[in-house]
C-alpha cells in the first residue's frame, strides 16, 4: 500500500493536492453558506415553517459534503506520507529536524479534521433527533440552537485554521 501512495503522489502529486485544496474549499464554504442562510432564515420566518425547511437543508448539506470530506480525508493520506518518510526512519529515529516539526504541524491538521469530521457527526445526530415524528415543532427548532450558535461556527473556524496551516505547510515544503 505504502508504494502505490509514493508512486501516485510520484505520478499525479499536483492532482491530488488540486483535490484536496478543492475539497476543503467546497466543505468550508458550503459550511459558511450554511450559516449565513440558515441565520437569515431563522430571523424572517415562523417557528412552524422554520424547522421543516431546516432539517432538510442540513441534511441536503451533509448529503452533499460526504463525497469532499472523503476526498479530504484520502488526499491527506497521500500528502502527509512524504513528510513523515523524509522525518523518521524505519526504527523511529529522527532523519531531519525541519521535517518533523512540518510532520507535527501535519498531525496537527490530522487531529482538527478529526474533531471536524466527529463535529459534523453530531449535528447530524442531532438533526436526526429532532427531525423525529415524535418531536413537537418547538421542541424539534430548540434542538437547532445548539448547531446554529456553537457547532457550525466552531467547524467554520477549525476550517480558517486548518486552511492557514495547509497554506504553511505548502510554502514550508
Amino acid at each position: 500500500m505504502r508504494e502505490f501512495m509514493c508512486q501516485v503522489m510520484a505520478d499525479y502529486s499536483i492532482i491530488v493536492i488540486f483535490l484536496h485544496v478543492v475539497s476543503a474549499a467546497i466543505w468550508l464554504g458550503a459550511m459558511v453558506a450554511l450559516w449565513f442562510i440558515n441565520r437569515k432564515a431563522s430571523s424572517s420566518m415562523p417557528v412552524e415553517r422554520r424547522f421543516s425547511g431546516r432539517a432538510e437543508l442540513f441534511k441536503k448539506f451533509f448529503l452533499f459534503l460526504a463525497p469532499f470530506i472523503i476526498i479530504v480525508f484520502i488526499t491527506s493520506f497521500f500528502l502527509s506520507l512524504g513528510y513523515r518518510d523524509a522525518a523518521i526512519d524505519a526504527d523511529g529515529f529522527i532523519i531531519d529536524q525541519d521535517k518533523l516539526n512540518i510532520y507535527k504541524y501535519i498531525n496537527i491538521k490530522g487531529a482538527m479534521w478529526i474533531a471536524m469530521s466527529m463535529n459534523m457527526l453530531f449535528m447530524l445526530w442531532i438533526i436526526n433527533k429532532a427531525s423525529c415524528r415524535l418531536c413537537k415543532t418547538q421542541t424539534a427548532n430548540e434542538c437547532m440552537w445548539l448547531i446554529n450558535l456553537y457547532l457550525l461556527p466552531i467547524n467554520i473556524g477549525l476550517g480558517i485554521i486548518e486552511m492557514y496551516l495547509g497554506i504553511f505547510l505548502g510554502h514550508s515544503s
